[in-house]
């Protein structure tokens, strides 16, 4: 404990001996970053640039004995930098011309024990990052109960105590995150932000938080606009934007009571069989695959519920998602499809996908009589239920 709370003193003093020393100023038309790393072991550090697609190296610098290092760049324009001990062991720094940046911490755990002075960007990335390692620790806590409390009786009482406290913690990294990015619109660490995870978990959803996004882009692109990180950020909103509005359409397209888009493929023979023919019927659109696992295991009940009301009005109009014709033809033989079964074999790419809203199977709609919807992805029983309704 009494070195956890001396190590922060230790780095103040380091920063203080950068700036007091004879360290490297940079110019107008570049940044220098002077560096102390404890437990260094006169080790290698790289400078890398975090570009739109990838690290790329910069140079390299031997760390002496005193822990010390520095850097010398010529930056296009202000950007994102890494500085690497190794692929573990790394922390990005946000640079702009002119920036004389004093970094220092213990090499063993850089991302860690760091601290930064000097560059602004780099600053309000490292305050994002304390925040974080903050709330993780509270996270760690909560693992040390869980694991404490795994066998006791009143475990699921207990987990659900922690499910609820860790709901918690993410919800308030998150607004931090929101009150972060709020205050620095025209910071580009505000990408880091936006994009930042809590374990597996990003903090900020596109579609969920895309006005967040939104705002985010408008505000840097404004003020970068010839900076490829706030390009990206605009291309990736206005493509998040295209999106939105093509799930609006859909949403309205489908919606319960409109009449269902007609489709017309070829079935397995090669004959054009079209949705719209099957009016005066009660049709189940089944979308399937003959390599989706949990579409073959459904067939069995299909063919089940098939059989127990074709005879009264009730027809199946399966659409598949296959590539191979092949494999499709033998899907439909070997599960005894013995309803309407077509497709234009283009696998996700069949337009019928993109007119349905389809992004995942199995998935279903209902449509009565009158070829209205009636009913999206409802399960089996949900089907027969209203089959027994309508069709007496």
């Amino acid at each position: 404990m009494y070195v956890r709370r001396l190590f922060p003193i230790i780095i103040i003093t380091a920063l203080l001996l950068i700036s007091c020393s004879g360290s490297k100023k940079a110019n107008a038309d570049d940044f220098v970053i002077n560096g102390i790393l404890y437990n260094a072991k006169e080790s290698t550090i790289y400078l890398e640039e975090l570009t739109i697609k990838d690290r790329v190296i910069l140079d390299s610098a031997k760390i002496d004995r005193k822990g010390s290092f520095f850097f010398r760049f010529k930056p296009a324009q202000i950007g994102f930098y890494v500085l690497k001990l190794d692929e573990n062991n790394f922390i990005t720094l946000l640079i702009d011309k002119g920036e004389t940046v004093n970094v220092s911490g213990d090499a063993r755990q850089l991302a860690q024990t760091y601290d930064v002075k000097g560059s602004d960007g780099s600053e309000k990335i490292h305050q994002i990052n304390v925040k974080l390692a903050s709330n993780y620790q509270r996270v760690d806590s909560l693992k040390n109960v869980f694991e404490e409390n795994q066998y006791k009786e009143n475990f699921l009482e207990i987990k659900q105590l922690l499910d609820s406290v860790y709901a918690a913690i993410f919800l308030d990294q998150k607004h931090y995150i929101e009150t972060f990015i709020d205050s620095n619109l025209t910071s580009l660490a505000s990408i880091i932000a936006l994009y930042q995870m809590f374990g597996q978990q990003p903090l900020m959803s596109e579609k969920d938080d895309f006005l967040w996004f939104e705002k985010l882009s408008e505000s840097l692109i404004k003020k970068y606009p010839a900076n490829p990180h706030s390009q990206d950020l605009y291309l990736k909103v206005t493509e998040i934007k295209k999106f939105l509005k093509q799930k609006e359409e859909a949403a309205a397209r489908l919606a319960i009571g409109n009449m269902a888009p007609d489709i017309q493929l070829n079935d397995t023979q090669g004959n054009t069989v079209a949705l719209s023919s099957l009016k005066g019927q009660v049709v189940l659109l089944d979308f399937w695959a003959s390599w989706c696992a949990p579409c073959r295991e459904l067939n069995p009940q299909l063919k089940k519920l098939y059989g127990k009301f074709a005879s009264k009005g009730f027809q199946i109009y399966a659409v598949s998602f296959d590539r191979d014709k092949q494999s499709w033809i033998k899907a439909v033989e070997m599960d005894k499809m013995n309803w309407i079964t077509v497709s234009d074999l283009m696998y996700w790419n069949s337009p019928i996908a993109k007119l349905y809203d389809v992004e995942e199977i199995p998935a279903n709609f209902l449509i009565d009589k009158n070829g209205a919807i009636v009913g999206r992805n409802l399960p089996l029983e949900e089907v027969e239920k209203y089959l027994l309704t309508y069709l007496k």
